[in-house]
C-alpha cells in the first residue's frame, strides 16, 4: 500500500509460521501511513469510519480511494475505508464490523483480478479476467477503472448520488508525516 507498508513487511512477514507471497510495486512508493504504525498480518487499517458504503482497498489502490474518499463525503455520503494489507488472513473483527455498517454496500478496489483478491462479491473494481499492459500506473489505473474517479462513481452507484463527481472534485494524494525517509509518489 505505502512505504510504510513495504519497509515492514519483512519483520511481519518472517513473524508468520510458513511460506508468505508478497506483492510489492516496484520504484518508489508514497508515505500514505505513519512509520510509526506499521503493518500487522491479518489487520486492516481503517481509515475512515461510515455507516452506508465501504471500500476495502489495497496496495496502490488505496492512495486513489484515499483520493475519493474527501469528495463523496463533502457530498454527505457515509464512505468508510479500509485498507487491506494482507489477504490471507484477511481482516477478521475489524472488517466484520466495518461491514456490518455499511448499510447500501461494498466498493472492493484492488490493483489485481477480480478472480482471486480480497474477492468480495460486491462492487468490485479491478481487472476483468485480463492481463494489464505495460504503461505508466496513472495510465494503467485510469484505463481499467481503479483510479480515484472510478472508486468515487462505485460508491456513488451503490448510494444513487447524482450528478457523477468529475475528477476536479477530487483531492490530491495525501501523505503521512514522514521520519527521516522521503518517499515521492509518481504524478498522477
Amino acid at each position: 500500500g505505502d512505504a510504510t507498508d513495504v519497509e515492514s513487511l519483512l519483520p511481519a512477514a518472517h513473524a508468520v509460521p510458513g511460506p508468505v507471497y508478497a506483492r510489492v510495486l516496484r520504484g518508489a512508493v508514497p508515505r500514505l501511513f505513519s512509520a510509526d504504525q506499521p503493518l500487522e498480518v491479518g489487520q486492516p487499517r481503517e481509515l475512515l469510519g461510515g455507516d452506508e458504503v465501504l471500500v476495502l482497498s489495497s496496495g496502490v489502490c488505496t492512495e486513489q480511494a484515499m483520493r475519493a474518499t474527501p469528495a463523496l463525503r463533502a457530498r454527505g455520503i457515509g464512505v468508510g475505508h479500509l485498507h487491506i494489507s494482507t489477504i490471507k488472513p484477511l481482516g477478521g473483527e475489524v472488517l466484520c464490523q466495518a461491514l456490518a455498517r455499511a448499510r447500501r454496500g461494498v466498493v472492493v478496489v484492488e490493483n489485481h483480478g477480480v478472480v482471486g483478491g480480497l474477492g468480495v462479491p460486491l462492487v468490485r473494481l479491478g481487472l476483468q479476467d485480463t492481463y494489464a499492459h505495460g504503461a505508466s500506473k496513472a495510465y494503467l489505473m485510469r484505463e481499467y477503472g481503479l483510479d480515484a474517479l472510478a472508486v468515487a462513481r462505485a460508491v456513488q452507484t451503490l448510494c444513487g448520488d447524482e450528478p457523477p463527481l468529475a475528477e476536479g472534485d477530487l483531492t490530491s494524494a495525501r501523505s503521512a508525516p514522514d521520519d527521516a525517509h522521503r518517499h515521492q509518489a509518481e504524478d498522477l
